[in-house]
């Protein structure tokens, strides 16, 4: 057998090749807003890039136009310096999104799941990346913006997200009739059962009344139907508030935490060891961000009496986590420790756990530069089907030790950026 032996001058060659021929693929580009451009780098000029549209007509852009994503590709495949991601503050693009006039629109067929029973036929609003259907007075248009709103923010801030979602739609399924909702249950049940998947089976009829949200299996037929991607989005509402405008806190919740799912792609048993503490936190964190409350209880408060952060009025609904985490981790009764952290589960939370995972997110996604770092982390795990370590995520963020992110992180706590 043969080996071919390439210098390293020859190595370089072929890198920069590469890195040119990325940053010459045609892909979109995106504004704050949401406005899009189908185009390929062409060069950067200060603070302008010029785009090449597919018919070749250049258009220049300020970089600070530009998404996050944008950015950061212009950084790593475009030459730019590291400055053009940093420079301001990531402010929130879900709000910032202006969504087309008609964008949102109802669907005259209705969707049937099973068979063509009244109880399991939902009205449908389509939005463009997302198919929301309801059984009930709910209004699905307001779930729909913030579905949109929560898909912008995602791709606002990770490069190939768009990409990797393609041309499908996710669908969301929004009930408020009890009876609805246990015809649903009976049917999906019974939809596994054929499906070969008893433990499937017996998980979801163990715990179909007991959850708010939860992600179910659409039959192949429907996804061919709608061009749908696979797994639904299930709302049991019993509290309609939440979803009465766009950005309630339990679907923006619920919605974030499945989108930065999706991006993660799926992780393997063994690497799956952080996982609930990244998608967790950063669900709580758009929560609190864009409702200004909470309403998603992970935890039994009864049950925690022991507790300090419980003991706070503001504890179910987040107003009081950040003044009241802070001493406790300046006294020590809060230790901050990135890989003791990352062991947790959800079986393992006290409400001090459950705030210490939300800072840890909040730190990460706090300003340009530490967004950045946390969607190259997300990279990482998309690729490697694994949770990094914690010296690795240390070095992700810049630290040559966990210990420096842990200092740096506890000092975000303590000295009143974490809010």
């Amino acid at each position: 057998m043969q080996y071919l032996t390439l210098s390293r001058g020859l190595w370089a060659v072929l890198g920069m090749a590469v890195s040119m021929a990325q940053a010459a693929e045609v892909r979109t580009w995106m504004s704050r807003k949401g406005g899009t451009l189908e185009a390929e780098f062409g060069s950067l000029t200060g603070d302008q890039v010029t785009l090449v549209t597919k018919d070749g007509k250049e258009q220049k852009l300020k970089v600070d136009d530009l998404s996050l994503g944008d950015r950061q590709y212009l950084v790593e495949f475009g030459g730019a310096e590291a400055s053009v991601i940093t420079g301001g503050a990531p402010g929130l693009p879900e709000k910032d999104l202006r969504l087309e006039a008609g964008s949102i629109k109802k669907l005259p067929a209705k969707l049937h799941l099973g068979d063509s029973s009244s109880l399991l036929a939902f009205e449908v609003v389509q939005s463009p990346h997302f198919l929301v259907a309801s059984v009930g007075k709910i209004r699905s248009q307001d779930t729909a913006d913030t579905a949109e709103r929560l898909w912008h923010g995602m791709a606002f801030q990770h490069m190939n997200f768009r990409k990797d979602w393609g041309d499908k739609r996710m669908l969301i399924l929004l009930v408020d009739e009890r009876k609805a909702y246990k015809a649903l249950g009976e049917w999906y049940v019974a939809y596994l059962l054929k499906e070969g998947e008893q433990d499937g089976a017996q998980r979801a009829k163990a715990l179909w009344d007991k959850t708010g949200s939860n992600q179910i299996r659409v039959p192949d037929e429907t996804l061919k139907e709608y061009n749908l991607h696979q797994g639904a989005i299930l709302f049991n509402i019993s509290e309609a508030s939440s979803f009465a405008k766009p950005l309630g806190p339990f679907p923006t919740h619920t919605i974030a935490s499945i989108l930065l799912s999706k991006q993660m792609s799926g992780v393997s048993s063994f690497g799956a060891e952080g996982y609930f503490a990244i998608v967790t936190g950063h669900a709580y964190f758009k929560e609190i961000s864009l409702a200004k409350k909470t309403e998603t209880h992970l935890l039994d408060v009864s049950g925690s009496a022991n507790d300090e952060i419980a003991s706070k009025a503001g504890f179910k609904d987040g107003t009081s986590w950040a003044k009241t985490l802070r001493p406790l981790v300046r006294k020590g009764k809060v230790k901050v420790e990135l890989d003791a952290m990352l062991k947790w589960t959800g079986a393992q939370l006290n409400p001090e756990r459950l705030v210490l995972i939300y800072s840890f997110v909040y730190y990460m996604e706090s300003d340009a530069k530490r967004l950045c770092a946390f969607a190259k982390m997300i990279r990482r795990i998309e690729s490697s089907n694994q949770i990094p370590p914690a010296d690795e995520i240390a070095k992700i963020f810049g630290f040559d030790s966990v210990s420096g992110f842990e200092a740096d992180w506890k000092k975000f706590i303590t000295d009143g950026e974490f809010k």
